[in-house]
């Protein structure tokens, strides 16, 4: 028999809400190849396809040290006046702010980073050390985990996962942060349901506001914040490039009841190279 995602229930505001069970794989021993915390990183990746990555010790802490201020920058920026958020320079137009009816997103393209080339608004503009030093630590540990999973799988040279992701060619990997405030009515939220496209994804939220569907019960359950981690999930293209012995699972920004609520988000995402 499949087993549940559902590893309990908990009560916000009156209403029972279903929680998912995830694992917790230790991110300093994956960066000491420890076998069995490499064993549990695949496990946790062939399925559900979604775990909690422990930040807390080193040499990633720095990353929640870094979380707290980009947070407080993503308030202030996504708080502004309507319009002011794009303003940039007056001769160059800021093309990576997407504004949505769940708030707006604004992406930090590594190789534009990398390049010098993206434009900030004066508010991302001021805080750019921390913005750029927090999406490469967030780039670091998608690296290892890769990297760790590659090994896991016992890939001979020739079919790492790392040689789709090569640092001097073209992709699409960067760091997202949104806005996406909760709505006054649960039902008036849109479905969104959707697999990730590229690698791997680590997302940052303080929040309720990710619910997944297990793959096997194709129940749905919240995944419940957890202080100290970030949560990741495989994509498409692991899915596709190991044979589907990874899993991309389907997944959805909702929301467990109802009420309004700001909620700020940290997204690092890992693509393949534009050449493959």
């Amino acid at each position: 028999m499949p087993h549940s995602t559902v590893e309990h229930n908990t009560t916000i505001d009156g209403q029972r809400v279903d929680v998912a069970s995830l694992e917790t794989i230790d991110f300093a021993r994956l960066t000491t190849k420890e076998p069995a915390e490499v064993e549990k990183l695949l496990r946790a990746s062939e399925m559900p396809g979604f775990f909690y990555l422990d930040l807390q010790n080193e040499p990633a802490k720095d990353i929640l040290t870094d979380l707290r201020n980009v947070y407080a920058v993503t308030a202030k920026y996504f708080d502004e006046p309507s319009g002011t958020e794009t303003n940039g320079p007056t001769s160059v137009q800021v093309s990576s702010y997407k504004p949505g009816e769940r708030g707006g997103t604004f992406e930090f393209a590594r190789d534009k980073m990398i390049e010098g080339t993206l434009v900030l608004p004066p508010t991302l503009k001021s805080h750019a050390v921390l913005l750029d030093r927090f999406a490469s630590l967030c780039y670091s540990v998608n690296r290892t985990m890769l990297s760790c999973l590659s090994d896991a799988l016992k890939l001979d040279e020739a079919s790492r996962f790392e040689n789709h992701h090569h640092d001097d060619q073209p992709s699409d990997t960067a760091l997202n942060i949104y806005s996406a405030p909760a709505k006054g009515k649960r039902i008036d939220v849109p479905d969104n349901t959707h697999t990730d496209s590229g690698s791997l994804t680590l997302f940052f939220g303080d929040e309720w506001g990710i619910e997944m569907e297990h793959p096997e019960t194709k129940d749905w359950a919240f995944i419940e914040p957890r202080p100290g981690c970030g949560l990741v999930n495989l994509g498409d293209f692991l899915q596709s490039v190991s044979g589907n012995k990874l899993h991309s699972c389907r997944h959805r920004v909702a929301q467990p009841v109802d009420g309004f609520q700001k909620r700020y988000y940290a997204v690092s995402y890992l693509r393949p190279q534009k050449t493959m």
